[in-house]
């Protein structure tokens, strides 16, 4: 089991726009949001018959009809997205993917190889997870630039730097597609996230479409 004792978590909130992720509370109450945890985590037939219970739980909800996508932007994640990642107006991206993503003990892998993100603004949501969580953060290489943090960003720079983020309910990490991470596994208890995935709506701007996720 890899060791992250000598790698540091980062909770504040100011430190992590130095490093080029940004910590912002999400638009639902804690009600809510273990409610949507609690629905969107359901194994259904379907869902059974796709995985065979060794990895996470993973349910794409890009279609679900009531899911209040755009009641997401307008809350304090759209402001942090135009103010911290050089959107002058929302309509500049799009949704490109959304997905439900539970963690507990009866799986075999709850841990996700480094990769970068098949988008260019990602937001991961955390719903919920128990008390006795171990484990299960967020683990970044290196470091990227957000507007009017270059300068800091550039000082944080190594080849081999990296940093923990703690997954906290009620609270979104964004960050670039680029930026790339890896979740830890999990070693006691649960957790629930919602991952969106935002794409520039010019895909001139983007490079999406050539990107190697996993290399």
């Amino acid at each position: 089991m890899t060791d992250y004792a000598h790698i540091p978590i980062i909770s504040d909130a100011k430190q992590l726009l130095e490093y080029g992720v940004c910590l912002t509370p999400i638009p639902f109450h804690e009600e809510e949001c273990y409610k949507l945890a609690t629905e969107l985590s359901q194994v259904t037939p379907m869902i059974m018959a796709e995985a065979d219970g060794a990895y996470a739980f993973y349910k794409n909800i890009l279609e679900e009809p009531d899911f209040p996508f755009d009641a997401i932007l307008k809350s304090e994640i759209g402001k942090s997205i135009a103010r911290h990642f050089g959107i002058a107006n929302l309509n500049e991206i799009r949704l490109d993917d959304a997905f439900c993503v539970h963690y507990n003990m009866s799986q075999d892998d709850t841990s996700g190889a480094k990769h970068t993100d098949p988008s260019d603004i990602t937001v991961n949501m955390c719903l919920e997870k128990s008390e006795d969580v171990q484990g299960s953060e967020v683990l970044f290489y290196g470091t990227q630039c957000l507007v009017g943090f270059e300068n800091s960003a550039e000082k944080a720079a190594s080849a081999n730097f990296k940093f923990l983020v703690e997954q906290i309910p009620g609270y979104a990490t964004i960050h670039w597609g680029h930026h790339p991470h890896e979740t830890t596994a999990l070693l006691k208890g649960r957790r629930t996230n919602i991952v969106l995935t935002y794409c520039y709506s010019d895909a001139s701007r983007s490079d999406v479409t050539m990107r190697t996720c996993y290399s």
